[in-house]
């Protein structure tokens, strides 16, 4: 299965599978529906982003089909740059058990230790996805915090556990 950075090509299949995750699984992520920018909008972001040491979106393909993301944007500033945060990670439930998330979780990762100067990536997971939990734990993040109540979906909290991958000692 081919995983790879997206290109402008990919935005309108990066969007459909976005809208996917948050329509489908909204107590994960931070954005809702509503908020989702255009293709066009994600297609010029792709643009924009393309060679970065600063953005990333990684898919995974089944032939034509994304079946997978995972983000990773690096902090500004020059107090932050040495941190980039994994952002976005979503791999349809059709794929799930398979590996997939794995292996593109793994890559996101691999494609930001090549960014200069990144000592540390950062990800929120909700507390109550046990499953990507135990993926990023899996491969090296630690508990680095928890935000109590960070998430609100409807009525409902959610608390945010904050996960650390150090880079350099």
């Amino acid at each position: 299965m081919p995983i790879r950075v997206l290109e402008p090509r990919d935005a309108r299949a990066f969007r459909d599978l976005r809208l996917r995750a948050l329509r489908e699984h909204p107590e994960a992520f931070g954005r809702t529906p509503e908020e989702m920018d255009s293709a066009d909008a994600v297609a010029e972001r792709f643009r924009r982003s393309a060679g970065s040491d600063a953005d990333a979106v990684l898919g995974a393909f089944d032939g034509d089909a994304l079946v997978g993301v995972a983000g990773c944007h690096r902090a500004d500033g020059a107090k932050r740059r040495h941190v980039a945060v994994i952002w976005g990670v979503y791999v349809a439930p059709e794929w799930r058990r398979t590996g997939v998330a794995r292996r593109l979780f793994l890559a996101t990762v691999a494609h930001a230790r090549t960014w200069p100067g990144l000592d540390a990536l950062w990800l929120d997971v909700t507390t109550v996805n046990a499953a990507a939990r135990a993926l990023y734990a899996s491969c090296g993040f630690e508990s680095a915090g928890l935000r109590p109540r960070a998430l609100k979906v409807g009525d409902r909290l959610y608390d945010e556990e904050l996960m650390i991958l150090r880079l350099s000692p």
